[in-house]
């Protein structure tokens, strides 16, 4: 298990009682939880200056518990309800929203929907309840949780289980599907994740509340149900700031057997020693039979192997919806078939024929632009999942390309310009001097540009680029 660890300065703001909605992500359950079981987690943080608890709330919703809606619009749909009630019985908090999901992912074998919320309360013990009503059906699941509210500040908040982790970039203000937010980083989790044993890749998210300026010890194990430590990190000592902070790094989980596990944090502090944990599982591909499509594959896919399957996966990161996402990575082989199948019959702009034109226009796009834009050599980055070759699958071929080699101080840059019904300018610089481009500005509002834009450029090159 390896992992590398950052630290951050962590803001205290006082709040009120309330809740947050977050869009629905795709997550799989723990092995060996039912199908049918309504999952909740949560995860508390602390507020010193407020003397408050802000806590997380993630609601995992089985798409096997669904069923389809009758009048023929291939979805499904659910309610949900949230209460919070205090020690008391008082109720808090009373919340419900609707949410609505693809019907053809009801026959994916371990498919579920993430529905995550917030609130924020003194000390004290809360209790916790969710209520999903399917709308098909009428049927009503539940599942509460007690959450007891820090009396006093404690060590450490509860540990954070993720399945990713990114900083916030300029503009970038809001979540994406299945992510959270604290401070500058956005952490994506069901509260339950899952790897499999083939993407065995999770990572972990920890504040510590230091009244001064203290060095800590901090170390990573796994645990299996049993108590049995499995995996271990060595040790590393970090320095927490007055007034805490929060760490975090991405494992390599490769090696774990499927199962559930315990990820546990060990913290030496000056005074103390400081444990926390948080359940996350290892799926094993296969092992989870797919229900019936009820007609036999005859397609393309068929016979594809498990890191064929992957590979046509992988750029689908550029045409998913929130609802898409997260549901691939833990199914069987043959559900991962099932979902590529589905996922192209929806965008197949001729159903009643034998070829989909936009499957087979994409993965050309896509081979383009692996042979165009490949960088770092034979074990670089494939060129679709480079900036140059993201904007190129996106948004086709450039219908201008000012290419600048480097000269004098100039780092090497292109400028590619975009000039039919949407004129779009993105200018790419060689940060690396290795060849590999990335994007620094553009004027399309939905890709991202570095505040530094200019600077990196340089005043030549900038008036160059503005001139082209």
């Amino acid at each position: 298990m390896k992992g590398n660890g950052s630290w951050r300065r962590g803001a205290c703001v006082a709040a009120a009682l309330w809740v947050g909605l977050a869009a629905s992500g795709a997550v799989a359950p723990l092995p060996g939880q039912e199908d049918g079981a309504l999952g909740l987690t949560a995860v508390r943080f602390y507020r010193p200056l407020a003397q408050q608890t802000f806590v997380e709330v993630f609601c995992q919703v089985p798409l096997a518990s669904l069923g389809a809606l009758a009048d023929r619009s291939r979805q499904a749909a659910y309610r949900v309800a949230v209460s919070v009630r205090d020690s008391t019985s008082l109720e808090l908090l009373r919340q419900s929203w609707d949410r609505t999901v693809d019907g053809s992912l009801l026959s994916v074998a371990g498919a579920a929907s993430a529905e995550h919320f917030q609130f924020a309360g003194p000390p004290g013990r809360y209790v916790v309840e969710v209520a999903i009503t399917d709308s098909a059906s009428g049927r009503v699941t539940r599942q509460r949780t007690v959450v007891t509210a820090y009396a006093q500040r404690p060590a450490a908040s509860d540990l954070v289980v993720v399945s990713a982790v990114r900083s916030a970039g300029a503009g970038d203000t809001a979540p994406r599907a299945g992510e959270f937010q604290r401070g500058s980083l956005f952490l994506e989790t069901s509260g339950r994740p899952v790897a499999t044993s083939e993407q065995a890749r999770l990572g972990y998210y920890l504040e510590l509340y230091a009244a001064r300026a203290e060095t800590v010890s901090v170390a990573g194990r796994v645990v299996d149900r049993g108590g049995k430590q499995l995996v271990a990190t060595s040790p590393q000592r970090i320095v927490v700031p007055v007034g805490g902070g929060a760490t975090t790094a991405m494992l390599d989980l490769s090696g774990l057997p499927p199962g559930r596990y315990r990820l546990e944090l060990v913290l030496d502090t000056p005074d103390s020693q400081v444990v926390r944990g948080a359940p996350f599982g290892i799926n094993a591909l296969g092992s989870r039979p797919l229900a019936p499509a009820g007609r036999e594959a005859s397609d393309s896919l068929t016979g594809l192997t498990e890191a064929q399957l992957d590979s046509m996966y992988a750029p689908l990161v550029y045409l998913m919806g929130p609802g898409e996402r997260g549901i691939y990575p833990p199914l069987t082989v043959e559900g991962k078939r099932a979902f590529l199948r589905q996922f192209w019959a929806k965008r197949d702009p001729t159903p009643g024929t034998a070829a989909n034109e936009f499957e087979a226009v994409f993965y050309r796009t896509v081979a383009e632009a692996d042979n165009r834009f490949h960088e770092g050599g034979a074990s670089g980055v494939p060129g679709w999942r480079t900036d140059r070759g993201r904007i190129f699958i996106r948004y086709g071929a450039p219908d201008e390309v000012l290419d600048r080699p480097q000269a004098g101080s100039s780092r090497p840059y292109q400028v590619w310009k975009y000039t039919g019904r949407k004129p779009r300018k993105f200018i790419f610089l060689d940060t690396s001097l290795l060849g590999n481009y990335e994007l620094i500005w553009t004027d399309e509002r939905r890709e991202p540009s570095r505040p530094d834009w200019q600077e990196l450029l340089g005043s030549e090159a900038l008036d160059d680029a503005q001139r082209f």
